[in-house]
């Protein structure tokens, strides 16, 4: 389950080598509300998703992390999809389930999948 997670982190961020990552490290809880716009929601449900979207549950539990680390970096586009996948980075189990969910709340999903996952 932490390898899933890292390796969709991992993926996701490795876009990322400017000076604001340095300030998007900070824990989910300090991270600033990004404005919730279409791509941003866009960005949540696909993260939410991705075990999904990226095929991942067609595939051995063993298996899926590649697929899913190559999926998700391009399907999350915008600057404040990264930051928060860079702010949730550190944290594991429960508290990161809880971020991810309470962030795909407050874009309006209804659920978020993944999240249930971590919190297996």
């Amino acid at each position: 389950m932490r390898a899933i997670a890292c390796l969709v982190l991992v993926a996701a961020c490795q876009r990322h080598t400017t000076a604001a990552d340095d300030r998007a490290r900070a824990p989910a809880s300090a991270a600033p509300s990004a404005e919730i716009t279409a791509a941003y929601k866009q960005d949540i449900a696909n993260l939410c998703d991705v075990v999904h979207l990226s095929g991942a549950d067609q595939l051995p539990e063993g298996d899926r992390n590649p697929t899913i680390a190559m999926w998700l970096g391009p399907h999350i586009t915008t600057e404040p999809g990264h930051q928060f996948l860079v702010a949730i980075q550190p944290l594991v189990g429960m508290p990161k389930a809880a971020a991810l969910d309470t962030e795909a709340k407050r874009v309006g999903l209804d659920g978020c999948a993944l999240a249930d996952l971590w919190r297996r």
